[in-house]
């Protein structure tokens, strides 16, 4: 009986077995896109199961599923398919694209995301449509005006030297704030990245995008993405051109005065206003008039007269049109199971200066093979090499450019026709052309990856990246004669090679960094998205830098080092720095019913840059997002997309050098010792507790989408505050002469609000669209040395006095600026102008010490009988105190008494103006429109709620020097009264300028003793960016010239700029620069075969 039931149980098993055998059945099959394509790496599953394939690089899969089970079919970037399997043992899918801009995917770090699941605060901009009309002279000022929260300036217009700086939400820190670029997941630089070659650039804003980057993300990250081969799909093969010439021509130039004998005139006025002698004489004034009346009559020395007494416009002298052109081919194709790129550029951008001038070649090749269905091999090789020729452009000069030198005719230079002119004037042109030279520099980056499917859903990547650059500047001065034309002789002479030199400098940098992960993603129930991701990183950076200078040519044609024969042991400098870093990361992200979203990121950072006990720093962020418009009672409301999200996290910044922990030491350093100073070797203090700066970041977003998404909207606020800020305090005198080290010692609060609306639509092939971004940022000194106090105080005898710490308590930046708690970082630190009601003096008729002039200007005897009453009050004036003409007189400001100790101007009277550099807020406003074929753009952006101290004599100064030009609006609008004559005909006493003085740098308007409003300016300005049009040819008339793709386009860049700012340029506001902003007008063509 018992082997009888055996026997059944056996049987019934074997009879199970069979029927489970039968069920799950095998089937095949091939999963393509829209164009029958393969899509190698597409996930296979069965609907609540564990059973899984990928397919093959040909598209293929295998997978055992009964009659019944659901299949699901699902590929990155393309829509989830589910089909029911029906007894059929062959199952080919086609997957179509995701079209809603909802499922696009987001490029984030160490991976990508769906736009619908982030959580953090990340913008996309479609970096490859951008640039394709434009003629970029440097790769990042294609993100200007493009995305909230983004704000792109550019300091120069020079070819090679554009120095754009990019910041993300504004400036959270005292020291470097630019944000970390990524490009194609490893750390480098975008303008070494060639323009035509980037796919697309995400913008990671807020902590919680960030922190996988740790110490590197303080300050945001942008990562750029190139673009890949394989475009058109198995075995297609693609080569593509894209071409353009522009004009360039500064955007806008300083005017300074061009008639000479009106220069010599209004030279002659300030030095009389102040009682001096008139360095011109009439004489000289009258020859130059006459000679302005017959401009092509012949002068003595056979000359026209209109070279021979000059009237030189120096800014249409000094700048000339330049021809830009771009050529860009590239090759892009696929072959098995192999993808590629080739892509070559050449760039030449002769300037708008003579010898500024830059050429450019870039090369990249980007491959990745598909070698087995888990293992996929690749390389990113990209460099350039570029050529930078030299000029002397040093601003000074440009100021020293008097109308009264002709700039170059019959193959001379010319030089000052008068000999009463100063010999320190400058013939611009003769000094661009002496100097020869340039800058060579090479670069190169390569990247090896490789990309492993591993079992249960786990993908491991593993890359490797080596970057190199290196450079050679050969500068080298030569002889060169500079010509009177007037005279008909040399008026200058350069011969003498003892006056020669040669420098040059090498530079060479290297970086390798490493990196691995792992990363896991599946979906639960068709509705529970978890992903994982855990990886290493180690990076390490080298960087030589030496120089040589060899004087005493033996000629000045050969332009080698060992044509020099002197060379001084000071000149030959040579310097070696390094630095490393290690770090360990890892990310968790979990989506319900893409509805209920969270992701946490972690990263633990080492830098060398710190001592071994605080060289560790942990950063964790979190965030979690709420999509409202997938929830029930938002059915049928008509909102597409309504999704909520907040971030909180943490990050670390160590911008400071490699070495600044620790004592530096060099001769010539001095310590105190027994009450006097002794020579040491310590030049630099250490400190060893020295350890990161720590920016927390909150961030709440809401984005918005109705009428099919065809209106969107999406505003953040952030609040940011980055405590232990690395920052140089000034040391005591009793130290020595030491630089300050490095110290953890303030916190500033960045917060802010960003705004994007935008709308988009396609009306029977009209396709239009409208998208504006507005910014708005506030940084402070939230933590530093301590508040301000200051006020009077009475001691024990009842004497009066009105003191302040704030030497104790503020850093001076520069003459008009400052950092101090609960400020703005850096900012303004000036005297305000005395602002009075006019009525002088009181009706008993003693003076009224707020009576004065209304805008600080004496300008009428009433004003002077005022301002001679309050000095025989007992009232101080600075900084000229005396009431005379080499003194304070008519024309001249005065400046408001802020304490109220009848001493108006001095240190105490110094206040704190609310305003900086860094702008409050910034924007753009884009418009496109698109119709069979023809397409339009215009970008607009601007910034405002910033401002500057500019001062500088020829362009904008109050004071004069015979050496220096005019600024054409002050010498033909300036105050001017002579009390002995009021009815002089140059009468002016309504002017905003105040009276011209040969006084420089003593004068009572302005100078080295005086830093105050009348020189700060608004920086705000709107800009007219970009307009582009352009025609794409019918595909009908283009196939049968086997072309694919052909288009035609007219671009304008920097066409307009609205500003009250007078220099150059409302974005080169920290430096003196010859080089504005270039306005271009180009033309191109795209072709793709």
């Amino acid at each position: 009986m018992i082997a009888l039931k055996r026997s059944l149980v056996i049987a019934m098993s074997m009879l199970v077995g069979s029927v489970a055998i039968a069920q799950n059945h095998l089937i095949k099959g091939r999963v393509t896109d829209d164009s029958q394509e393969p899509l190698a790496g597409a996930s296979v599953s069965v609907l609540n199961s564990t059973r899984g394939e990928i397919t093959d690089i040909d598209g293929n899969y295998e997978i055992r599923a009964a009659e019944g089970e659901t299949l699901v079919f699902s590929f990155l970037g393309f829509e989830t398919k589910n089909v029911v399997a029906d007894g059929h043992a062959v199952i080919n899918v086609t997957l179509a694209q995701e079209t809603n801009a909802l499922n696009e995917l987001v490029v984030v770090g160490y991976g990508v995301q769906k736009k619908v699941n982030v959580t953090g605060a990340v913008a996309s901009v479609d970096y490859a449509n951008e640039v394709k009309s434009r003629p970029v002279t440097s790769t990042a000022q294609v993100l200007q005006g493009v995305s909230p929260g983004v704000q792109v300036s550019q300091a120069s217009g020079q070819p090679g030297s554009e120095d754009v700086s990019i910041r993300v939400r504004g400036i959270g820190t005292l020291n470097a704030a630019s944000p970390l670029v990524i490009v194609d997941g490893f750390e480098g630089t975008i303008a070494n990245v060639n323009p035509d070659d980037i796919l697309s650039v995400s913008i990671l804003k807020d902590a919680a995008s960030c922190a996988i980057y740790g110490n590197r993300g303080a300050n945001g990250v942008v990562l750029v993405t190139t673009k890949t081969g394989g475009e058109g799909g198995k075995g297609k093969f693609s080569i593509s051109y894209n071409g353009m010439m522009a004009i360039n021509e500064p955007a806008s130039k300083f005017e300074v005065i061009s008639n000479y004998a009106d220069y010599m005139s209004i030279i002659n006025e300030s030095a009389e206003n102040i009682g001096a002698t008139a360095p011109f004489s009439q004489a000289m004034i009258d020859l130059w008039r006459e000679k302005e009346k017959d401009p092509y009559g012949i002068s003595d020395s056979g000359y026209p007269n209109y070279v021979a007494y000059p009237n030189t416009d120096w800014m249409d002298a000094i700048y000339k049109k330049g021809i830009y052109h771009k050529h860009n081919i590239s090759a892009n194709g696929s072959a098995g199971g192999t993808k590629y790129l080739i892509s070559m550029s050449y760039i030449d951008n002769p300037g708008v200066i003579d010898n500024t001038g830059s050429k450019k070649f870039q090369l990249r090749t980007n491959v990745s093979s598909q070698i087995t269905k888990w293992l996929e091999i690749g390389t990113k090789i990209w460099g350039y090499e570029s050529d930078t020729e030299v000029c002397d452009t040093y601003f000074g000069l440009m100021s020293r450019a008097v109308p009264g030198i002709y700039p170059y005719y019959d193959g001379k230079y010319g030089w000052m026709e008068n000999p009463e002119q100063s010999s320190d004037s400058r013939n611009n042109l003769y000094f661009f052309n002496r100097m020869g030279g340039g800058t060579k520099t090479h670069y190169v980056n390569a990247i090896a990856f490789a990309n492993v499917k591993l079992p249960l859903d786990i993908r491991y990547n593993a890359s490797f990246n080596y970057s190199r650059t290196g450079s050679e500047s050969r500068t080298n001065r030569m002889l060169l004669n500079a010509y009177s034309f007037r005279e008909g002789k040399d008026a200058y002479i350069y011969d003498n090679l003892d006056n020669l030199s040669l420098t040059r400098k090498y530079r060479q940098a290297y970086r390798w960094t490493f990196q691995n992960n792992l990363s896991w993603a599946r979906t639960f129930a068709q509705k529970h998205d978890v992903s994982a991701m855990v990886g290493f990183e180690a990076m390490y950076s080298n960087e030589i830098n030496e120089g040589l200078t060899k004087k005493r040519l033996d000629n000045d044609q050969l332009t080698e080092l060992n044509n020099a024969l002197d060379v001084d042991p000071k000149d030959v400098t040579g310097s070696q720095t390094d630095f490393a870093s290690a770090s360990v990361f890892g990310r968790v992200t979990y989506a319900y019913d893409s509805r209920y979203l969270f992701e946490a990121n972690l990263r633990y950072d080492g830098s060398s840059r710190f001592a071994r006990q605080s060289r560790w720093g942990l950063f964790p962020s979190i965030s979690a997002g709420w999509r409202i418009s997938e929830e029930q009672f938002m059915k049928n409301s008509g909102i597409d997309n309504l999704k909520l999200r907040a971030s909180w996290g943490k990050l670390g910044n160590n911008s400071i050098g490699n070495y600044d922990w620790q004592s530096t030491y060099a001769t010539g350093y001095q310590y105190s010792y027994g009450n006097k100073l002794t020579s040491g070797m310590v030049s630099t203090l250490s400190n060893e507790a020295l350890t990161w700066e720590t920016p927390t970041s909150t961030d709440i977003g809401l984005k918005l989408g109705v009428f099919d998404n065809r209106l969107t909207f999406e505003t953040d606020f952030y609040n940011k505050v980055t405590d232990g800020i690395l920052y140089k305090a000034p040391v005591y005198a009793t130290i020595g002469n030491k630089g300050a080290p490095y110290q953890n010692l303030c916190e500033v609060t960045n917060r802010g609000v960003e705004l994007a609306l935008g709308w988009k639509d396609d009306i029977k092939g009209f396709h239009y669209g409208v998208r504006g971004n507005f910014t708005y940022n506030h940084n402070v000194v939230s933590k530093y040395k301590g508040s301000l106090e200051a006020g009077w105080v009475t001691d024990e005898n009842g004497h009066r006095s009105y003191v302040s710490n704030i030497g104790d308590v503020t850093t001076t930046v520069d003459g008009a600026r400052r950092v101090m708690e609960g400020k703005l970082i850096n900012e303004h630190y000036l005297l305000n102008l005395y602002s009075g009601d006019g009525s002088h003096f009181f009706a008993d008729g003693s003076v009224n010490p707020n009576g004065g002039p209304t805008d600080g200007m004496i300008r009428t005897p009433e004003d002077m009988a005022w301002l001679e009453a309050m000095v025989s009050a007992g009232n101080t004036f600075l900084p000229n105190k005396t009431i005379d003409k080499a003194g304070i007189w008519y024309g001249d400001y005065i400046y408001a008494d802020v304490n109220g100790d009848g001493v108006y101007g001095d240190a105490n009277d110094y206040m704190f103006q609310g305003t900086s550099q860094t702008p409050k807020f910034y924007y753009g406003l884009q418009l496109e429109l698109g119709w069979k074929g023809i397409d339009f753009s215009m970008l607009w952006n601007g910034a405002g709620g910033s401002a500057a101290y500019w001062r500088y004599v020829g362009f904008n100064a109050y004071s004069t020097n015979t050496k220096f030009t005019l600024p054409k609006k002050i010498a033909y609008d300036h105050y001017f009264y002579d009390p002995m004559n009021p009815d002089d005909p140059r009468t002016n006493t309504t002017s905003k300028h105040p009276r011209l003085t040969m006084n420089y740098d003593t004068e009572q308007n302005g100078g080295s003793k005086v830093y105050s409003t009348l020189f700060l300016y608004k920086t705000d300005y709107l800009r007219l960016k970009n307009v582009t049009l352009g025609y794409t040819f019918p595909e009908k008339w283009m196939r049968k010239a086997h072309i694919s793709n052909l288009r035609v386009f007219f671009s304008g860049e920097n066409l307009l700029t609205f500003t009250e700012w007078p220099g150059m340029d409302p974005e080169i506001t920290d430096k003196m620069n010859y080089y504005a902003l270039l306005r271009q007008y180009s033309f191109g063509l795209s072709i793709k075969f």
